[in-house]
């Protein structure tokens, strides 16, 4: 899928850092790597935790205070656990380390240069983190923050 943008694209803004490609089924998301924590890789999936859209081990000690989440593809949190989601990782600051998100891959990407487009008004969803993105392998990326990206998918105030 290939949008149209009115900025031509030698004038469109490069992008150039460490980035990380979290894919959640076909939901691409595009943050800066500094923003993704550590990566871990699940042997089975976890039990429905007593939270909608939370899940945990009860059964294993060294997750067992942690809590995993997976995105829809509209980028909120699913009732049941995805059976291919099978590594997670930790978004934002250290706080934030006992929720684990879990996806479908994960992919860092060194030294990119990227030059996002901005997504077209009548394609946002209000209050979403999404405003621009890139076509990258010939699938469109969304580019957002780990910050934004919590608040919309756990649906938490400004």
């Amino acid at each position: 899928m290939t949008f149209p943008s009115s900025t031509p694209a030698s004038s469109r803004p490069t992008l150039h850092g460490n980035y990380v490609l979290l894919r959640a089924d076909n939901l691409r998301l595009l943050l800066p790597q500094h923003e993704v924590g550590s990566l871990a890789y699940l042997e089975t999936a976890p039990d429905a935790g007593d939270l909608p859209g939370q899940f945990l081990f009860r059964n294993d000690e060294k997750l067992a205070h942690s809590r995993f989440v997976a995105l829809s593809e509209k980028m909120r949190l699913m009732p049941d656990f995805p059976v291919e989601r099978f590594v997670y990782t930790t978004l934002g600051h250290e706080e934030d380390d006992l929720l684990c998100w879990c996806w479908s891959q994960v992919q860092i990407l060194p030294e990119s240069e990227i030059s996002p487009q901005y997504l077209p008004p009548v394609l946002r969803s209000p209050g979403s983190p999404i405003t621009r993105f890139t076509e990258l392998r010939g699938k469109v990326v969304f580019l957002c923050n780990a910050r934004q990206l919590r608040q919309y998918a756990l649906d938490l105030p400004n």
